[in-house]
Parts: structure tokens; C-alpha cells; sequence
């Protein structure tokens, strides 16, 4: 069974990986498995995640952002699968922050009740500036999000923010959040990918903008790297070298992808054999 840790507790033990020269790494979750093996691997956070919890079904990420589910009930239905899987590493939810029923106090105390050691609220900037302007009008936009953070913050609560922007970037390290991931987009490749929109060197430059921003805000920040053409571990290494990364943070590149790639050769090797 997984502990719950507090907010200093969790930045410790990130702390002594990063003073140790080792990178960070957060993997999203959809399924008790995948959470058992991802901390048998060395992860250092586990992101409980309705994203990963659609790609277990075989859907995009982008299903959490439509009306098909609520995505604080994925959370409530699954959590207990991936504590039940972990039993050492901290883990955090992607939890909705912009529910207009269920305010940043009351998400929090959920998020708490679950076991859960942090939160990392869904990002409403990965909706066109039109839908967000819209949202932000009657209360239910990014703005949430930052609430959300800080509040944690006073709560002792870990937190964990992805930033589409320098304004982003800015305003969750302001706050408190005690990592900033600077996010490039849905993470390619695959049979369910996004389509490409930088390379790994604009990604890196674009990573690095956001990491400069947060940094000038709180010189404590942790960062990581996600998403776009960041995929694999030697692409990771790449951001490792050419930011100020200390962490990457992984979807589809943690949970899909190795799963689309190990059952598919694991089921093409049992139709290699043939007799005589």
C-alpha cells in the first residue's frame, strides 16, 4: 500500500535525487500494473492520470478533455487500484480544478482523503485562447489552476504544474508550486500519436523559456520536461543537456508506448514459429 507523504517529505526526497546527479522521473498511470512496474523501474513520483486512464482503453489523451467522463471520478474509481500496486513512491493525481461544484478547498480535501500525496491540476491552456477567454469569464479557467496551487501550498500539500507558457510558468512558481514542467504539446509517435509541432531542439528552446520564467520567480523550482517530441529516454537526455531540466515527466512516452511496442512483438514472436 502506497504512503502518503507531505508536501516537504516529497520535495526531500526529490531533493536528494537531484543532489545525487540522478534525473527525475514521474510517469502517468492508468492501471494498477503499470504502477506496480513503474515503481519497480525507479520512478520517483506516480501521477495518478484520467489521460492514462483513457489510454488504457485504447483512446487519445484528449478524451479527458471532452464531455465523455468526469475526470475527478476517474480519480476517485482509480486510485485506490494504483495505491493498492505501490508501496514506497509518492503518489499525486491529475485532478480537474475548473468544476464550478467542487471548489479548490473541497478538491483538495478529496485529493487528501484518497491517500494521494499531491495534486497537478488539468490544464485548461491546452483549449484554443478563444475557449479560454470564454471559461476564464465565468470563473471556471487557469485561474483555478493557480488557486489550486496555492492553496497546496498552505496546506502542505505537494503540487506539480504544467506550464504552456512564460505568463504560466511565471504565475505557478509565484504561487508556490514546487515543480514547474514546461509542456510542448501531446506527446508523438505511436498508433495514436500527435502530430509533430516542433523538433527536439525547438522543444528544448521553448522548455528552456519556461524554466527561465519560473526560475526568476523561485529559484527553488524543480523543473521538468514533457510532451511534444520528447519521447524516449534518449530524448529526455537530450532536454537533460540542453536545459535546466532536473525531471521529465512521461504520458504516452511512460505507459503507451511501452505497452504498444511490448505486446506487439511479445504477440508477433508467437506467430513466428512454424513446424519442421
Amino acid at each position: 500500500m502506497s504512503v502518503q507523504y507531505t508536501r516537504k517529505e516529497v520535495v526531500a526526497r526529490l531533493r536528494d535525487q537531484i543532489d545525487k546527479g540522478v534525473p527525475l522521473f514521474m510517469p502517468n498511470c492508468g492501471c494498477g500494473l503499470t504502477a506496480k512496474l513503474q515503481e519497480k523501474g525507479g520512478s520517483d513520483l506516480i501521477c495518478v492520470s484520467p489521460t492514462s486512464w483513457w489510454r488504457m482503453k485504447g483512446c487519445g489523451s484528449l478524451s479527458a478533455f471532452l464531455p465523455y467522463c468526469d475526470c475527478n471520478q476517474i480519480i476517485r474509481d482509480l486510485t485506490p487500484e494504483i495505491n493498492a500496486n505501490v508501496k514506497e513512491a509518492p503518489v499525486i493525481s491529475l485532478s480537474g480544478s475548473h468544476n464550478p461544484l467542487l471548489p479548490p478547498d473541497k478538491l483538495l480535501d478529496e485529493i487528501w482523503a484518497l491517500g494521494l500525496s499531491g495534486v497537478n491540476p488539468m490544464m485548461a491552456h491546452l483549449y484554443d485562447p478563444p475557449f479560454n477567454e470564454q471559461i476564464s469569464k465565468i470563473g471556471m479557467g487557469f485561474e483555478l489552476e493557480v488557486e489550486v496551487v496555492k492553496l497546496a501550498r498552505k496546506r502542505e500539500i505537494f503540487s506539480f504544474a504544467y506550464a504552456y507558457t512564460v505568463d504560466d510558468a511565471k504565475a505557478f512558481a509565484a504561487v508556490g508550486a514546487d515543480v514547474v514542467a514546461g509542456h510542448v504539446g501531446t506527446t508523438e509517435g505511436g498508433l495514436i500519436g500527435a502530430v509533430a509541432k516542433f523538433t527536439l531542439e525547438e522543444a528544448c528552446e521553448h522548455t528552456q523559456e519556461f524554466f527561465d520564467a519560473a526560475r526568476a520567480e523561485n529559484p527553488d523550482v524543480i523543473l521538468f520536461s514533457h510532451g511534444g517530441p520528447i519521447v524516449t529516454a534518449d530524448d529526455a537526455a537530450y532536454v537533460y543537456d540542453h536545459t535546466s531540466a532536473d525531471g521529465f515527466v512521461g504520458g504516452s512516452a511512460a505507459e503507451r508506448l511501452p505497452i504498444e511496442v511490448a505486446v506487439l512483438e511479445a504477440t508477433k514472436s508467437y506467430k513466428e514459429y512454424r513446424r519442421g
